[in-house]
């Protein structure tokens, strides 16, 4: 069947080249097959990370950068509109997470995740296997979200909802760079996640946390968010100095510079993990081994893994309060105003971002 239909169009973030930005309305809105369900999209966070890196062209083609123009976001949230003839195990106004398009979006659009556009699909994965097809099968096929989306509870805010891929990721990172109970961890950056990966840290249990940053009023945050047991403001004192002669057993770059892993590494106990959690930009080629500290390991982590798997832990986590969303972002901003979004985060006015994309939808928020 055709996946789109020109005649009828959608709103949506598209890059078309480094720094070139736009709100397009010429996007197809998908046409869901028969195990397939067409979401209507109403938030999709904005990735201090990835997102910039898609946006000023300094994302490797083999992290997932795809031919300009190309369909912007990987954080939305929507709730099911039109089901696909076979689907099953989805009712319309399920929510989901994670919206997708298919890599060819029409119109010449590519889709690099194609989360901010007013429509994206999710499938039935569940009546698909019912039906004979196999996981292996499934992920060879044209559907490249399989197991790239999750449904959350209908009670779930739609803005808990633009945070929770971006919090489970965190909650994965923690756990793979191997925090555990009575842990020491030293995080580098007080942005989103670099708070939420010290927030999880403490959850699991670490014993001693700090965090550094070069804004007082992240390190504030940090503090309060994350109940860090040290904050250090480089630009005020000196690390080494205010760490006074303290070793680590995971230190993490939530900044995305290698000079910042190597930094790292020098506060490791022997045997400790530097935890590269940024996003390192293409150009950052080089480095060099040999200043890492001795006895240590590099794990390297710029892209998420495990992340679906703590999903319902992490749900679990917000309905207890333990985490609370709305403590990891700071503005709600249309999707049309993209151009200050992405002002307010390069100036760091702005913690982190939720485009609205559906502003006709506010209603709906947190509805059964």
């Amino acid at each position: 069947m055709d996946r789109f239909d020109t005649k009828q169009t959608m709103r949506a973030v598209a890059v078309f080249g480094a720094g070139d930005v736009r709100i397009v309305d010429d996007v197809p809105i998908p046409k869901p097959n028969d195990y397939e369900v067409l979401v209507k999209v109403v938030h999709c966070g904005f990735c201090n990370g990835s997102d910039f890196q898609i946006i000023l062209n300094t994302m490797e083609e083999t992290e997932g950068l795809q031919p300009y123009p190309t369909i912007l976001g990987h954080e939305g949230v929507g709730y099911a509109v039109k089901l696909g003839k076979k689907v099953r195990y989805i009712k319309p106004g399920d929510r989901f997470i994670h919206n997708n398009l298919h890599p060819d979006v029409g119109a010449g659009y590519s889709k690099t995740y194609g989360g901010m556009a007013e429509y994206g699909l999710v499938a039935d994965h569940r009546a698909m296997i019912e039906d004979g097809f196999c996981p292996k099968e499934m992920s060879r096929l044209d559907f490249p979200f399989y197991k790239k989306f999750w449904q959350v509870p209908r009670d779930f805010p739609f803005t808990y909802g633009a945070m929770l891929l971006s919090l489970s990721e965190s909650l994965s990172a923690a756990k793979n760079f191997g925090v555990t109970k009575g842990s020491s961890v030293l995080v580098f950056g007080a942005g989103p996640m670099g708070t939420a990966v010290a927030a999880y840290s403490k959850i699991i249990g670490a014993d001693f946390l700090a965090v550094v940053d070069g804004r007082q009023e992240r390190l504030d945050n940090a503090r309060t968010v994350a109940h860090a047991d040290q904050i250090i403001n480089f630009e005020k004192e000196d690390i080494k100095e205010a760490l006074q002669g303290r070793l680590f057993d995971v230190a993490i770059d939530a900044v995305g510079l290698s000079d910042v892993l190597i930094q790292a590494s020098s506060f490791l106990k022997p045997g400790g993990t530097a935890g590269s959690m940024g996003v390192l930009k293409k150009d950052d080629l080089q480095m060099n081994l040999g200043r890492l500290k001795n006895n240590t390991r590099l794990h390297m982590l710029n892209f998420p893994f495990g992340e679906y798997d703590v999903m319902e832990e992490n749900i679990r986590l917000i309905r207890e309060k333990k985490i609370r969303p709305e403590d990891f972002y700071s503005h709600i901003v249309p999707m049309e105003e993209i151009g200050r979004a992405m002002e307010l985060v390069k100036t760091k006015q702005a913690l982190k971002v939720i485009l609205n994309i559906s502003p006709e939808e506010a209603g709906r928020e947190g509805a059964e």
